[in-house]
């Protein structure tokens, strides 16, 4: 006993060598053993030092919680002595780390004896305490109430019908008279209470959702004493349960959401109280969106939310401010909800706040607006020529906080709406060249500067002398932190340029290469890790060649940065090897053993605290559930993994390892891809941390695993020198048999992770990773084993039942819904995935089509965004293409839709439109040839154009062309062909989608070939459109449609040479 006190004593000196021993000698020479029980309880009942009795309740609740024998083993009177001793014992102690490490026993110990009602007296001590005259043994009881519930959080009939009492006693401890801390642990323990009910539990049901109320009255109360810990206990109760899918919250839901940003906005409050209130409105919005939606919150909560964020900002983007958390508030509503419930409003608010005489406002809507792109940017696009000039005057404006707003505007604007912001390049370049002159905007005009060549393009041609002279000339001025976003300026210039960056590239190298030397942390290792990825950019730009004699240095340099233990530096090497694999192919191959190896080696890293028991990398498998059967005493605990210290560790999170196991997963694919066999040797070793990583907590970690399990199975398949596949069922062409072993690994597991994926971002990737590899490899990878798995987890995309979609709020019937933009982008891959079923099973696809069709029509009606009814006729059109004539079965139902969709107000829709409407003609066996005429009818619009066209109006008008042409090729005599071929003559040439001349030159040599009048007597305009398409360039035909055409224009050369070579076609005879 005196040796384990000492032990005890030694663990808790400051002397981490001591803790270590003391430590390993408590584990191997006496925690083991059964004796450990009473003498630990011995220690905590008598030691004078604070410090060892806290330590031994600590190791006694974690032997009894390892072990049940460690407590069942032990002799009865032993077992009874603990338990009454322990109620005196915890009632009377007066330090509260002891008290709780107490109560954490208690709880382990009921857990054991609750179930066989062996400890009668424990209930009652409890709901007697609860009731004494002293607050300390009131909270106690509380505290005990709390850790009891919490270990039976799944649920057990020894406190089931204990409920009603418990909660009469919650009832009362929730407005205890004298103790925060009574009220605050009840509120914890009604938490706990609340994860156990079950929705049919309508009387505790009841009482749980009365109880919200006063609940929130303790948080204010926490908030108004500043009671940091009391606030974030609370909240965490909060967000536990908005995660549950029983409803507590549903009918408070808006008082609270309306508590959370009164407190946010009251600026008599403590700055981290308010940001904590802020976080809380966050996740409110992640996990009950749909309730959020359905009570018209956005607008509300915009109003209140825009004066928070005209408050003062630090320059630190890593430290949370009010303003900055209210912003982060309006990014969450634009992501979670559909975009019509959130810009509308808020543009009000930004046009109001534009206008004020206060820089902060204007920043504020400046601000706001560049935050809500993400979630609405196919919403805003078509309105841009109207907010242009917002931002542009953001750019003139008196005031730096708006000029640099509006250069962070910008940059969120040239992310998702590229094209539209590469058009506006001559009215931003100037005014950023401008704010970059002025140092106070400097820094910000750089990143703005860097957004907008990352998306130019061929356009930066006439600006790059100017640009650069510029930027080299601040590269050797500027202060280190803005030298960083110069460089990665200098790389999307070279990244816009491609092969115009070449005179820059010499000087440029030797101005940033002194860059990749720096050692000091902080600022001077960000501008090594941006110099890094800016000359993967040059070497991209540039080439192989030219690249060539910077290549083994640089590798050498980039290698040695893998051991600063930086993260960040670390993430930007992957980045680099993965470009240098992209640049120079199989020539990177010597390179991957001193790479690889240690990429495979970032994974194992931990991203939080250690846990013992537990494998530290993320993944989360080794949780054991304490053991109920285990063999003899003493035996070897190392797979246990403490959930309480679990828990704790992942307080501490390391966002940084945890973006570089993302980067590190996405280089791998990479490097596959690119050095092809030379990876070989890897490709095991790395497989298997890739399927470890699918299932981490982290979900830019699966994402990225998933994505490069995917590649791998695409090179793979690539370098097996494959017989093309079949579609159909059974398999006709099996895999190669290395494929078939690497498939048989990576699905199951990939299956497993898309089961339980709750994250949106990772759900799209698994749609249309799969999508790609099926259209890839065949139905081989999944047909038989995983179909029927793969069918129903697209069909809980499409129902909006999958885990990533639902809350505890979804509505039963949400046929009109409008979804988020974020939402719309999975239901698109899913219907990518379901084009990829039909190309892969062609006819075989009926059965699962009966399923799958009224899913897909569903998203075809009145009330659903332009992108959902674009979405699901595009995938009709895919699954037409993909069963060919197995698709006739469904021709009636699909005409009854496509005659709807032909004249839907969306040219995006009306294109998808007619090209599935062409391809049914094309592939059903059903004549069609009656419905030729309303079919040309609703086309005829699309033939007619007008000034100013929208991209999308032109290539709806090319699928029509598309459609007729197919048309013509089914039944040419079913076309009125004196009035549809010159029709489609002032349509040609095609604008945007150029596989649609495949139908159109194809029912013209045929017509031609058959002597049809209609068609000979434009035997001109033919033979121009002909020498149109072949002198264009080659990849606008195809090769096997070239073909087919030069082939064609041979056999008229020999029937009329003349005509041939005075349309120039003579060039083209084979």
């Amino acid at each position: 006993m005196q040796e384990l006190h000492a032990l005890l004593q030694q663990a808790n000196v400051p002397d981490t060598a001591a803790v270590k021993a003391a430590t390993e000698a408590l584990q191997t020479r006496y925690l083991k053993s059964p004796k450990s029980v009473p003498a630990l309880f011995e220690i905590m009942a008598t030691s004078p030092e604070v410090a060892v009795c806290q330590l031994a309740a600590v190791e006694l609740r974690k032997r009894l919680a390892k072990s049940t024998k460690s407590w069942t083993k032990q002799p009865v009177e032993i077992r009874e002595g603990i338990k009454s001793k322990l109620l005196e014992m915890i009632a009377q102690e007066q330090s509260a780390p002891v008290r709780n490490g107490e109560a954490r026993v208690v709880a382990e110990i009921a857990r054991k004896e609750l179930p066989s009602n062996a400890w009668p007296s424990l209930l009652p001590w409890l709901y007697q305490s609860a009731e004494a005259p002293a607050a300390s043994q009131r909270l106690v009881a509380l505290l005990v109430l709390f850790m009891v519930l919490e270990t039976f959080v799944d649920g057990g009939a020894a406190l089931t019908s204990q409920l009603p009492r418990i909660m009469g006693v919650f009832a009362k401890s929730l407005q205890d008279p004298e103790s925060l801390e009574v009220r605050v642990t009840t509120v914890r323990a009604l938490g706990k209470v609340a994860e156990n009910l079950e929705t049919e539990d309508s009387a505790d049901l009841a009482a749980m959702q009365s109880a919200v109320p006063q609940m929130v009255h303790v948080l204010q109360q926490c908030l108004d004493a500043a009671h940091t810990e009391g606030v974030r206990q609370i909240l965490d109760v909060f967000e536990s349960l908005c995660m549950l899918e029983v409803p507590v919250l549903t009918t408070h839901l808006s008082d609270l959401v309306e508590f959370f940003v009164r407190n946010a906005a009251n600026r008599e409050q403590e700055e981290d109280l308010r940001v904590m209130c802020l976080n809380s409105l966050v996740w409110t919005i992640q996990y009950k969106r749909s309730r959020v939606q359905s009570l018209g919150l956005a607008k509300p909560l915009i109003a209140q939310l825009m004066p928070i964020a005209t408050e003062e900002e630090t320059d630190d983007p890593e430290e949370d401010s009010p303003a900055r958390l209210a912003l982060r508030v309006i990014d969450q509503l634009a992501t979670e909800l559909p975009p019509s419930h959130v810009f509308p409003p808020l543009l009000e608010q930004m046009q109001s706040y534009a206008h004020s005489g206060d820089a902060g406002h204007r920043k504020a809507a400046m601000m706001a607006f560049g935050v809500s792109v993400e979630g609405c940017s196919e919403y805003i696009r078509p309105h841009m020529g109207e907010l242009w000039p917002f931002v542009e005057s953001g750019m003139r404006d008196p005031e730096p906080v708006v000029r640099k707003a509006s250069c962070i505007t910008l940059g969120c604007l040239c992310e998702m709406l590229d094209e539209e912001c590469a058009a506006k390049h001559a009215t931003f370049l100037p005014l950023i060249m401008e704010l970059i002159n002025a140092p106070e905007t400097q820094r910000a005009a750089c990143t703005a500067l860097d957004a907008l060549l990352e998306v130019m393009g061929d356009d930066i041609g006439q600006y790059l002398p100017a640009i650069m002279e510029r930027l080299t000339g601040l590269l050797q001025t500027a202060p280190v932190a803005v030298k960083a976003t110069i460089t990665g300026a200098i790389g999307s210039a070279a990244h816009a340029a491609k092969d115009g960056f070449r005179p820059y590239f010499e000087p440029m190298m030797r101005l940033v290469l002194p860059f990749l030397q720096l050692t000091e942390e902080g600022e001077e290792m960000d501008l090594r890790g941006i110099t890094t990825d800016t000359v993967g950019t040059f070497a991209e730009a540039v080439g192989a060649d030219a690249f060539r004699p910077y290549l083994a240095e640089l590798m050498k340099v980039v290698v040695a940065s893998l051991d600063l233990d930086q993260p960040r530096l670390r993430e930007c090497a992957y980045i680099f090897f993965a470009v240098m694999s992209r640049v120079f192919r199989d020539e990177f191959g010597p390179y991957l053993e001193h790479t690889v190896p240690r990429m495979l080696t970032s994974f194992h890293q931990s991203e939080h605290d250690p846990v013992p028991g537990a494998p530290g990398d993320g993944t989360i498998t080794g949780v054991n559930a304490p053991t109920f059967e285990e063999g003899e005493e003493g035996e070897d605990d190392d797979g246990f993994v403490d959930l309480e210290e679990l828990n704790d560790s992942f307080l501490n999170v390391s966002t940084a390892v945890a973006v570089e196991k993302e980067v590190a997963a996405d280089s791998l694919g990479e490097l596959f891809s690119h050095t092809r066999r030379a990876f070989l040797p890897y490709l095991e070793q790395a497989t298997a941390d890739l399927v470890a990583l699918a299932s981490h907590f982290y979900q830019g970690i699966r994402k990225s695993a998933i994505a490069a399990l995917f590649v791998f199975v695409n090179t793979l398949y690539e370098l097996s020198s494959p017989q093309p596949w079949q579609p159909g069922l059974p398999v006709k062409v099996p895999l190669h048999s290395d494929v078939r072993k690497l498939v048989d690994v990576v699905v199951p597991n990939i299956m497993e992770a898309w089961e339980a994926e709750d994250d949106r971002t990772t759900a799209i990737e698994i749609c249309q990773s799969l999508a790609g590899c099926l259209n890839k490899c065949g139905p081989a990878v999944i047909a038989p084993s995983w179909l029927e798995t793969t069918c129903t987890l697209t069909h809980l995309i499409l129902e909006k039942k999958s885990p990533a979609q639902l809350d505890s709020e979804s509505p039963e019937e949400e046929e009109d819904e409008e979804a988020s933009e974020y939402e719309s982008v999975l239901i698109s891959a899913a219907t990518d995935l379901v084009g990829a079923l039909a190309n892969v099973l062609g006819s075989d696809f009926a059965g699962p089509l009966r399923e799958f069709l009224p899913q897909l029509a569903k998203f075809y009606t009145p009330g659903r965004s332009a992108s959902d009814r674009a979405t699901a006729i595009g995938s009709l059109g895919e699954i037409i293409v993909g069963m060919k004539g197995g698709i006739t079965p469904f021709t009636e139902d699909l005409l009854a839709l496509l005659s709807r969709s032909l004249s839907d107000e969306e040219a995006s829709v009306r294109s998808n439109s007619a090209f599935a409407a062409g391809v049914l003609v094309e592939n059903s066996q059903m004549d069609l040839s009656q419905h030729f005429g309303a079919l040309l009818t609703a086309l005829q619009p699309y033939f007619v154009q007008h000034e100013g066209e929208s991209d999308d109006v032109k290539t709806a008008r090319d699928n029509a062309c598309g459609c007729l042409g197919r048309m013509i090729l089914k039944k040419p005599e079913a076309v009125p062909l004196d009035q549809g071929l010159p029709i489609l003559f002032s349509s040609l040439p095609l604008a945007n989608d150029h596989a649609e001349w495949a139908p159109v030159l194809l029912c013209l040599m045929q017509l031609l070939q058959a002597n049809n009048p209609a068609a000979t007597q434009h035997l001109d305009t033919i033979l121009q459109l002909l020498h149109h398409v072949l002198a264009n360039e080659p990849d606008e035909l195809g090769g096997l449609l070239r073909g087919q055409v030069c082939a064609f224009v041979g056999q008229l050369n020999s029937q009329i040479p003349d005509k041939v070579r005075a349309y120039g076609l003579d060039a083209y005879v084979v």
